[in-house]
């Protein structure tokens, strides 16, 4: 059972990403006068716009759905800390919080909607921003794995600085939120990538050693 966890979170784990950025280049290409680099990604799915509902489902609910399956598949990864099990439940709840992203998107004619979608997204941001390095703590035990520590720093710290920038300027300051969540989202790509394929090699590793 836990093999098939694995190879079903691996996938996933690289398919959330990919299919983010295709959402959102095909869609940001084809509306007229959306910036690519300053927009929020959050834009595309307002309500009342063309194609809102699609973007939402392929940038928000599906690749949270993916994100909890990822996060399930690294629980039953090695484990052997409290830090491990910690950051594998950030990671579901993640994408939980980007799955209700999706739920609850802008709404131009509701002041509620809007701040419900703002508080669920910056809470999604402020757990993803933290999940990689809880992971590399939790995965010091775990060398026999071969887990793609150094990968999981340096996107970790990434994705830790790009957001604690961005919360310490925007009391100071009125910016693009796509200047930040462009590298933001670059750095967790890194992160789910490494994953994602470090999942599907210690599935097929184990699986392997089964059959012997």
């Amino acid at each position: 059972m836990h093999l098939s966890v694995r190879r079903a979170a691996g996938y996933a784990a690289i398919a959330a990403p990919f299919l983010m950025w295709a959402e959102f280049l095909v869609m940001g290409l084809t509306r007229p006068g959306y910036n690519l680099l300053t927009r929020p990604f959050s834009d595309l799915a307002t309500r009342g716009t063309s194609n809102a509902a699609l973007f939402d489902l392929g940038f928000f609910i599906v690749p949270g759905m993916l994100t909890v399956v990822a996060g399930v598949g690294l629980w039953f990864t090695g484990g052997r800390t409290r830090a491990w099990r910690f950051g594998s439940v950030l990671t579901v709840a993640a994408g939980v919080f980007l799955f209700a992203t999706g739920v609850f998107p802008q709404d131009p004619s509701s002041f509620t909607a809007s701040i419900v979608h703002g508080t669920v997204s910056q809470t999604c941001f402020a757990i993803a921003s933290v999940t990689p390095l809880v992971l590399f703590v939790g995965s010091s035990r775990e060398a026999h794995l071969d887990p793609p520590r150094t990968l999981w720093l340096m996107s970790g710290l990434a994705a830790l600085a790009i957001e604690g920038v961005g919360v310490a300027l925007r009391p100071l300051m009125h910016y693009p939120d796509g200047l930040f969540q462009r590298p933001f989202t670059v750095a967790l790509t890194v992160w789910f990538v490494a994953t994602g394929a470090w999942l599907l090699r210690v599935r097929k590793a184990e699986g392997k050693a089964v059959a012997e």
